[in-house]
């Protein structure tokens, strides 16, 4: 009952944060309609990405590292608990202030802005005051962060999903009604504002949890220094797609014929796609792995943690498989119109095509990097992902001159499964009862449901469908793969599904725990 409950919340959590994730790309359309690619548009850009977009990518490294913190405390007592997340709370939001008012100083340096921007000075002033407005944000994204860990530690595992959602809305709304009067200031005073709607969407579980953020200031309680430890660690493994992409997208400068746009495409294409299922996964279970962890021995949980491995693959491979075979139809689908061109629709198709491989290497990844913070060692991870970043740097300059920007693509694909299974290979080293053989049945059941939707496709789709038909045929052809996927499973008696088949077809009560 207990497997069955999970799969449910991973589902709900899944669909939330699609949702989600798809509001958030009708946002950046009307955003791109609003402002266009205007210099104004650009300073927000650049003002963005150095202040709202880094302070998220911080915050949700706390929040990682807060779990594995707080949970066994929360099990044990919800007075230890709850002091610990004030007392995480408290350092936090003391050190984001002071951070927030160190930047807010630097701004009003002359050559602060000059640094971030090449254009005029009058440009480079409005860059400052974008930023002054963006950065008072910092304290309360993390504040919102380390209380989304605290509820993702009892168990409310919709909370990060679906905090995005009132955010999303009021932008919406702001650029469908008010964009034109008050232009790209009063768009950053909205965003800036909005944040508070995901601060406001933890106010129903402080409630229903009776928790109060009491200011406590420890410095010498014996889980700071792993916290901070694991919050820097967490920043470079939750976002070692995000620098392969970057690198990628640097090196396509010093390449002819490869567009850099086609990179920036697939990876918000990519990027959403991915995250969704894999983070809706370590969701639901990062909080589980602190009770595997502390219930049995080190090989017991290692052996757990495969398991959770080999399950999440199970859907994985699949999805990575229809992803690739589809690539450049779904990009065609979104993206081609005006200046998108049948030739971007390519470009972008073929480099999304192979971003789409990684997707297994990325989730083991994620999956394991989160293992390893629960057991409090923070170095392997470390090494492992800084390993990726030189394997996929070294990959781009041997590849990329030579395949162009599908090099490119392909060095970042063969980094992170690399990466993957160094470090499966590293936490399961010297574990008995690590069964290997279903994780080759679904890999195995993956390929050959993948090559054949490719041959498929490339009979059946003409190219010169409307949309609407190109849909229709997708959905079709990716439905019946996935009938022949699980068909496969079948046949070959891959005992992570025959269990999963089993659990559900058994009358209730007799499914175990």
């Amino acid at each position: 009952m207990k497997q069955n409950k999970t799969i449910h919340a991973v589902g709900v959590v899944t669909l939330v944060t699609l949702f989600a994730k798809l509001l958030g790309i009708v946002r950046e359309s009307l955003q791109a309609r609003a402002f266009g690619t205007q210099a104004a548009a650009d300073l927000y850009t650049a003002a963005n990405n150095c202040t709202v977009y880094l302070f998220t990518t911080a915050a949700y490294a706390l929040c990682i590292a807060a779990v594995p913190i707080l949970t066994p405390r929360l099990r044990r007592s919800r007075e230890e608990g709850y002091r610990a997340a004030s007392n995480l709370i408290t350092i936090s939001v003391s050190l984001s202030a002071l951070a927030a008012a160190a930047w807010i100083a630097l701004t009003y340096l002359p050559a602060f802005s000059a640094t971030l921007w090449e254009g005029s000075a009058q440009e480079g002033a409005q860059l400052a005051g974008y930023m002054r407005v963006m950065i008072l944000t910092l304290p309360v994204i993390v504040l919102t962060y380390l209380l989304v860990a605290l509820f993702q530690s009892l168990e409310h595992f919709i909370l990060q999903g679906s905090m995005s959602i009132p955010y999303n809305l009021a932008l919406i709304g702001f650029l469908a009604v008010f964009a034109g009067g008050l232009g790209m200031g009063g768009y950053v005073a909205a965003v800036a504002l909005a944040w508070l709607l995901q601060l406001g969407m933890t106010v129903p579980y402080s409630l229903k949890e009776r928790f109060r953020w009491r200011p406590v200031l420890d410095m010498r309680a014996d889980y700071v220094k792993t916290f901070l430890k694991t919050a820097v660690v967490t920043v470079l493994t939750t976002s070692i797609f995000l620098f392969c992409y970057l690198q990628d997208s640097s090196m396509t400068a010093q390449l002819t014929g490869s567009p850099a746009s086609a990179f920036y495409y697939a990876d918000k294409l990519f990027t959403p796609l991915t995250t969704t299922l894999i983070y809706s996964v370590s969701t639901v279970l990062f909080p589980q792995f602190s009770q595997a962890y502390a219930s049995g021995g080190a090989a017991a949980y290692r052996r757990y943690i495969w398991g959770v491995l080999r399950g999440t693959l199970l859907l994985i491979l699949p999805i990575s498989a229809v992803l690739a075979a589809f690539g450049t139809p779904i990009v065609r689908v979104l993206f081609e119109g005006g200046s998108f061109d049948a030739a971007s629709t390519a470009s972008t198709g073929a480099i999304f095509t192979i971003y789409a491989l990684s997707m297994a290497g990325f989730c083991a990844l994620d999956l394991l990097s989160k293992a390893y913070y629960t057991m409090e060692r923070t170095l392997p991870p470390l090494l492992i992902n800084a390993g990726v970043l030189a394997c996929n740097w070294g990959l781009n300059r041997l590849l990329g001159p030579r395949w162009g920007g599908a090099g490119l693509a392909v060095a970042t694909a063969a980094s992170l499964t690399l990466g993957g299974v160094v470090m499966a290979a590293m936490l399961l080293r010297g574990t008995g009862g690590i069964r290997v053989v279903p994780l080759v049945k679904s890999l195995a059941a993956a390929l050959l449901t993948g090559g054949g939707l490719w041959l498929v496709k490339e009979l059946i789709l003409s190219g010169s469908e409307g949309k609407l038909l190109l849909v229709v045929k997708c959905v079709l052809l990716g439905g019946g793969a996935a009938a022949i996927y699980a068909a496969l499973l079948l046949i070959l008696r891959q005992e992570d599904l025959l269990e999963l088949v089993r659990r559900y077809r058994a009358p209730k009560g007799e499914t175990g725990s």
